[in-house]
């Protein structure tokens, strides 16, 4: 059996990055949500959408480092919004593994719960999200 609660605590490198307005456009598209709020000309109107914040942190797992990932697969998915984001809002992303649970599988035997946060703020600090993302895997 492997143990991951080795990896609680441990956080990848922090990052910061720039909303920009063409690219809220490309992942609207992406996406196919075709609100106005995203597709405005004018970047007092225009809006990211929700689950936007995921471009810039996608393949930064390194806090999972050392899990077999080919095992996991995502379960639980979960945002919390303190405000939205907006074309020239700079982030800087935090993310850290928070908890690993082990459970006996219903019928796949024994499992871990690997809870993956990450905390978008601006550079002076206020919040703009929090993302907790479960990933469940065979051990």
């Amino acid at each position: 059996m492997i143990d991951y609660k080795y990896l609680v605590g441990r956080k990848g490198p922090t990052f910061a990055c720039t909303v920009e307005a063409g690219k809220i456009k490309e992942y609207a598209a992406a996406v196919d949500d075709m609100s106005e709020f995203f597709w405005s000309d004018d970047p007092n109107e225009q809006y990211a959408p929700p689950t936007f914040s995921h471009v810039y942190r996608s393949g930064k797992m390194e806090a999972m480092a050392g899990a077999d990932l080919s095992r996991f697969v995502q379960g639980e998915h979960e945002i919390t919004y303190h405000r939205p984001l907006r074309p020239g809002d700079k982030l800087v992303y935090d993310i850290e593994v928070t908890s690993v649970t082990e459970k006996e599988g219903r019928q796949s035997g024994p499992i871990a719960l690997i809870v993956l946060q990450t905390l978008l703020r601006t550079p002076e600090g206020e919040p703009v999200q929090t993302i907790r993302q479960t990933f469940v895997g065979r051990r």
